[in-house]
């Protein structure tokens, strides 16, 4: 199929875990430049070279490469990606420390940058991006255990300012002061997600962020109900604020009763892990009393 696809733009082959190399070859043969996307979750069995060769043959009009489990040499071929906006890469365990510095050191047209379980990443790299991709909009990190300190955090915050979208869970570098300089720095800051964050208190949630609409927060122990219950006041454009299937659903319902006295504001969901979601107007208005 894909040999035959004259015009092909984009391959996304995502969790297709049985796919051979051979599958893959025609990319080589097409004309170059003309692939833009190419995804690859969950195909980390590819033959390294050919991932090279495909990378190389569309340097030019790639802008989102997203693979599984790769090397320092494909990682050398995405250095080469001028056009490249939006880079995904998950399962690394090969990828060394010398080549995530020399990619993360010049990557100054990423938008887009999701990285789960990089086992060479470090609070180091987190702050190469912050300091060469200014751009970025979205960034996506999760399972890197090696990104243990918060200063790559802080600096994040400080130099991209630009972010809209913010995924750290699971990230035990991200405290209380990281996260309020995200909070006043990033002021187009509308999705954000702290789960399993467990250093983060009250503190960290003190900044009266007006364009938040989704908050994760589950799996925090130390953030109390009274401070659940500011966010939900004092962030007029939170529309969700995921507590997690751990939280204490009497604990929920009582929050929102209090909340809810004169009007229906929120409602939880109980079947999107206890989330808190706001009520459309016009239902709130169908309730107001005559």
């Amino acid at each position: 199929m894909i040999a035959f696809s004259r015009q092909l733009r984009s391959v996304n082959l995502s969790q297709c875990y049985c796919l051979s190399s051979q599958v893959l070859r025609p990319l080589v043969t097409m004309p170059a430049n003309q692939l833009q996307t190419l995804i690859l979750y969950g195909c980390g069995k590819m033959d390294s070279q050919l991932m090279v060769d495909i990378i190389h043959r569309h340097s030019t009009t790639l802008q989102c490469i997203r693979l599984t489990d790769i090397n320092d040499a494909i990682m050398e071929a995405i250095g080469l990606c001028r056009s490249l906006r939006d880079l995904g890469l998950e399962h690394c365990a090969s990828l060394s420390n010398a080549a995530l510095t020399r990619y993360f050191q010049s990557c100054r047209q990423l938008t887009h940058l999701r990285m789960r379980d990089i086992s060479h990443l470090s609070s180091h790299h987190v702050r190469c991006v912050a300091e060469s991709s200014k751009t970025l909009h979205h960034f996506d990190m999760s399972e890197c255990n090696g990104v243990n300190s918060s200063d790559g955090f802080f600096c994040l915050a400080t130099e991209c300012t630009s972010l809209d979208t913010l995924l750290l869970a699971y990230q035990t570098g991200v405290t209380n002061q990281a996260m309020q300089l995200f909070l006043s720095h990033c002021h187009s800051l509308k999705h954000v997600d702290v789960s399993g964050c467990r250093l983060l208190t009250d503190q960290a949630f003190l900044s009266n962020h007006v364009s938040l609409e989704t908050l994760n927060i589950s799996g925090l122990d130390l953030l109390t109900s009274d401070s659940i219950q500011q966010l939900l006041t004092r962030l007029g454009s939170l529309k969700e604020l995921c507590l997690g299937v751990t939280y204490d659903l009497d604990e929920a319902d009582r929050i929102l009763n209090i909340i809810n006295q004169e009007q229906c504001k929120f409602f939880i969901d109980t079947e999107r892990c206890y989330t808190i979601c706001r009520t459309p107007i016009h239902t709130r208005e169908l309730d107001i009393p005559p």
